[in-house]
């Protein structure tokens, strides 16, 4: 846990913060289906009925998955109506996608002290600006975009710890960052002695992310240290960035720490490239309450 930046910080905040890393066997655990998929799909002798069959034993799962893969938000132009069909057409990391989303919203669906419509928004947004991205990226670099979809719905999950399991307290760091006019990263880390991003990393290990997650949930808002990973964390940073240029942040006129021009050089992004990426997300940004109203809320 940092100690810096700790001189601000509440009374009896940081016992706080260390109970619940003390009882981190207590924060929720992923569901045995969700562990039992990533290990389908990280295993080159899995099949499209290996994943189904999962899927398939959750009829809420089910249904998530066939609703969406019939909206807009896919665009398929033909109708699917078995879990077998879904998996064949989206494919392995987009269901990985889907299942992680709906069964992370769940273990958090309790008291928050965070908006709560802000956050997924904020969350689902940079998902499909990261998707849109590595896309736009592909002949630079070969990255699967629902991977960059799937780390931009988790970036921000250390917030939810804190907001569930010490609201109080998070709604002194928020309005702590409103009245000082500064990230919450910075915020926290003054107030609490812990940013969100350490928060993940120690979720992460709890749930055994894959190492691509996990450096997204740690290294966003420094990518320069994300090592192997740097250029989907990159990814990820940008599309953390654009978000909140966008209007999607935590609350009105969030501060948001961003190093665009590194970011861009990093991945190669002339002006006119931005520019375009930035112009199809703004035409995207409502596709994104589909997934909202059906994995998230549904």
């Amino acid at each position: 846990m940092s100690n810096e930046n700790t001189a601000g910080a509440m009374p009896g905040a940081k016992e706080r913060v260390v109970k619940i890393i003390d009882n981190v066997d207590r924060l929720p655990s992923l569901p045995s289906i969700v562990l039992a998929l990533m290990d389908v799909v990280n295993s080159s002798d899995s099949s499209a009925d290996d994943a189904a069959k999962l899927v398939g034993q959750d009829p809420a799962l089910t249904s998530k998955m066939i609703r969406l893969a019939n909206s807009a938000f896919y665009g398929i132009p033909r109708s699917i109506s078995s879990v077998s069909s879904a998996v064949v057409i989206l494919g392995f990391n987009t269901i990985r996608s889907l299942v992680l989303s709906a069964s992370v919203a769940k273990m958090f669906d309790g008291k928050h002290s965070l908006d709560m419509d802000r956050f997924w928004k904020h969350s689902v947004v940079t998902a499909m600006t990261a998707k849109i991205i590595v896309r736009h990226l592909m002949s630079v670099r070969m990255m699967d975009p629902e991977s960059a979809f799937c780390a931009g719905i988790l970036h921000d999950i250390g917030k939810l710890i804190f907001s569930q399991y010490m609201p109080e307290d998070y709604d002194a760091v928020c309005n702590y960052a409103k009245e000082k006019e500064i990230s919450l990263f910075d915020a926290e880390n003054t107030l609490l002695g812990i940013n969100h991003a350490q928060m993940g990393k120690i979720l992460s290990d709890k749930w055994s992310l894959p190492l691509d997650l996990e450096y997204s949930l740690v290294h966003h808002h420094n990518p320069q240290n994300a090592g192997e990973a740097s250029y989907l964390v990159n990814v990820i940073h940008l599309a953390d960035v654009i978000a909140h240029d966008l209007g999607f942040g935590m609350f009105d006129d969030e501060v948001c720490i961003a190093e665009v021009e590194q970011c861009r050089m990093e991945l190669k992004i002339g002006t006119a490239d931005f520019d375009k990426i930035v112009q199809i997300i703004e035409g995207s940004v409502d596709k994104s309450q589909e997934f909202l109203s059906t994995v998230i809320k549904g």
